[in-house]
């Protein structure tokens, strides 16, 4: 086995905000990784942005800011999510970036063309900006996109380069018929294997008159590279190819792509044909995981049917979302999430099971053995069932079968649950205490072998489980029971019990706050204490007033990532719209804006036990909601509202109100 590992994510198309599509994918790619480590494998790990394309252009210029000014704040909200979740990638790829991502793709333009396999012809067809790509009348549902279909199909007829797709059609079905492009799972594969019997040639370019952000084509300066040959290739430039080959030969080919199965034919048609054109080696595997749906259906922005990835870290943490997601996941097929099966998951497998048993084990063995034990209990059975679970864990992880992962894990802890309480400790080691601390011992054991299991699904937990452990840097070998003679730190609960209860009757916060930076300011025409500012959420723009006038200038203002009541009713100040209003600290000669200067625009802001308000609220509803400046931070009922990555900051004395 290669000390190196290659795996990527699809690159997330930044026009909006992340979805949990984007969570559950770089979670996926974050277990194979930290898998990988385990086995003392040297692990590259790539995600990143696919920047150009119509929906990224369009939605700049609704936003009415330069285009890479737009991307470079819905990059970072991307970036801020993947923090939160303990994502350990090594490498970040924007396609917008001329000097790692443009010369790689010009390279790989030129060598399909030296290969004869790109020509230009006129061409009419339906297409889904949605998908960013042509789709055929078979493919529609009712006239439209089956992933989109609340967007219209256009017909657009222009002339394009094309890339021979047919080709190769055969030369791919032998490859992944014999595995040698493994296509994971089964139906996958057997879905492409379709595909590909009718493959046809596929549009590579976009004339710069319809879609003038994006890369050029080599030698012609009046077309852009379609996103096929743009966005595919970010897997092998984001490692070097085109600029540093010793790089690109060091890491390619890739072990494994992650991807959903809506792009399955992008990665398993489009992708390894170019690359067999080009001359290189196509990747090793293409993991294709499902949807995450909501009671059973698909989530939808246009159908209200969302869950917000970093509201959900927000209330339960990043290793139980880990946990509850990909336990939610089957291998093939789609997984349903909800608070519910979170709420679950987590009293009944995480709590009621594994932290129960690591708990009482350590708190146990502290309490009435000094927290040290010289051997254990030589019980071959319970070993040898232990061990082959274990086993069966990392075959699972290999074939990404991720639940099955965790489920073995689970059995492991029942396992030890059930060796604890059939050996009763607390009567047998006041009898015989060298027989007690054997058992216990073994229990010690059986949680390292879980913290081990565990650590590619919840890093953080298991690391401060092995630190209670008096163990670090533990690897897929240390799976045994060969600890002995050793001492445990003392112990801690690392994860509660939820209330369902009392988590669905939290608190209401009236105010729905969010983090937005001023990109325009002007002066109201009718009122001389008014500004008028363009605010920008990351994945939308807005335009509110505010009195600001008499207490700064507008470059004062101008960048400042403020804080923005966004469900107040509309209202028209001297005849201008304001959708929502900035909020300040101040007395009678003194104001001074609110800010959170880290957090990207867009991030919303937390109350700590309280559940947000949505609903539209009044200026008196507002004025009711009494927030307290306390220690340059902001208060409400004593809880301070922070974002997920800092506390709101205003440089005002205690005492000034917030208005």
């Amino acid at each position: 086995m290669s000390d190196k590992f290659y795996v990527t994510t699809a690159i997330a198309y930044p026009n909006g905000r992340p979805h949990m599509g984007h969570a559950l994918e770089i979670i996926e790619a974050d277990v194979i990784a930290r898998f990988q480590r385990l086995l003392g494998r040297e692990v590259v790990f790539q995600t990143g942005t696919d920047e150009h394309g119509s929906k990224n252009w369009e939605a700049a210029k609704k936003a009415g800011k330069p285009v890479i000014e737009f991307l470079n704040g819905n990059v970072a909200v991307f970036q801020d999510l993947y923090r939160k979740l303990s994502i350990s990638t090594t490498h970040f790829i924007r396609t917008s970036d001329k000097a790692k991502h443009y010369p790689g793709v010009q390279t790989l333009w030129n060598k399909l063309a030296a290969a004869g396999d790109i020509y230009k012809q006129n061409y009419t067809g339906l297409y889904c900006v949605g998908c960013e790509s042509f789709k055929t009348e078979k493919e529609l549902i009712d006239g439209k996109c089956p992933v989109h279909p609340t967007r219209e199909m256009q017909t657009i007829e222009e002339e394009n380069y094309f890339f021979r797709l047919s080709k190769y059609k055969d030369k791919l079905i032998e490859l992944i018929s014999e595995d040698r492009y493994q296509v994971v799972p089964e139906s996958r594969k057997n879905e492409i294997l379709s595909f590909l019997k009718q493959a046809k040639d596929i549009s590579f370019s976009r004339p710069k008159t319809s879609l003038p952000w994006g890369i050029p084509v080599p030698d012609d300066d009046e077309h852009v590279m379609y996103v096929w040959c743009d966005a595919l290739s970010n897997y092998i430039t984001g490692v070097g190819y085109g600029r540093d080959e010793n790089e690109f030969n060091a890491t390619w080919p890739c072990d494994v792509h992650v991807i959903g199965k809506d792009i399955l034919r992008f990665h398993a048609a489009f992708w390894p044909a170019m690359l067999t054109s080009a001359g290189i080696e196509i990747p090793k595997k293409l993991f294709v995981h499902g949807f995450v749906t909501l009671f059973g259906k698909k989530m939808s922005k246009s159908e209200g049917v969302v869950i917000d990835p970093s509201e959900q870290l927000s209330k339960f943490g990043v290793d139980v979302f880990r946990f509850c997601l990909l336990s939610s996941m089957p291998i093939d097929g789609d997984g349903d999430y909800s608070e519910e099966a979170v709420i679950a998951k987590t009293n009944n497998e995480l709590v009621a099971n594994v932290t129960n048993f690591c708990y009482r084990t350590l708190s146990f063995l502290k309490k009435n053995c000094g927290g040290s034990f010289s051997q254990i209990d030589d019980n071959k059975e319970l070993i040898s069932q232990i061990l082959t679970l274990a086993e069966k864990a990392g075959r699972n992880y290999q074939n990404f079968n991720f639940k099955e992962s965790i489920k073995t894990a689970l059995d492991i802890a029942g396992l030890g649950n059930k060796y604890f309480q059939d050996h009763e400790p607390w009567k047998i080691i006041k009898q015989d205490a060298d027989k007690g601390t054997k058992i216990l011992g073994t229990c010690i054991n059986i949680a390292k072998i879980i913290s081990i299991i565990l650590t590619p699904v919840m890093p953080d937990f298991c690391r401060e489980l092995q630190r209670q452990l008096g163990l670090a840097d533990l690897g897929w070998k240390d799976i045994n029971f060969d600890t002995s003679g050793h001492a445990i730190n003392d112990a801690k609960i690392i994860i509660n019990r939820i209330n369902a209860e009392e988590f669905n009757k939290k608190l209401l916060f009236p105010l729905n706050l969010r983090v937005a930076k001023i990109t325009d300011i002007k002066q109201h025409p009718d009122a001389d204490k008014l500004y008028i500012e363009t605010i920008d959420y990351g994945d939308s723009s807005s335009q509110i007033v505010s009195g600001l006038v008499p207490y700064y200038k507008p470059e004062e203002l101008l960048g400042k990532h403020v804080v923005i009541v966004t469900n107040l009713k509309k209202a028209k100040l001297r005849g201008v719209e304001s959708h929502g209003m900035l909020l300040a600290a101040g007395d009678e000669q003194t104001v001074i804006v609110l800010e959170a200067p880290n957090s990207a625009p867009g991030s919303r802001i937390e109350l700590e036990g309280y559940e947000i308000g949505s609903a539209r609220i009044t200026i008196d509803d507002f004025a009711k909601t009494k927030l307290t400046v306390k220690n340059k931070t902001v208060e409400y009922q004593g809880v301070v509202l922070k974002t997920g990555s800092e506390n709101i900051f205003v440089d005002a004395p205690d005492g000034f109100r917030i208005s």
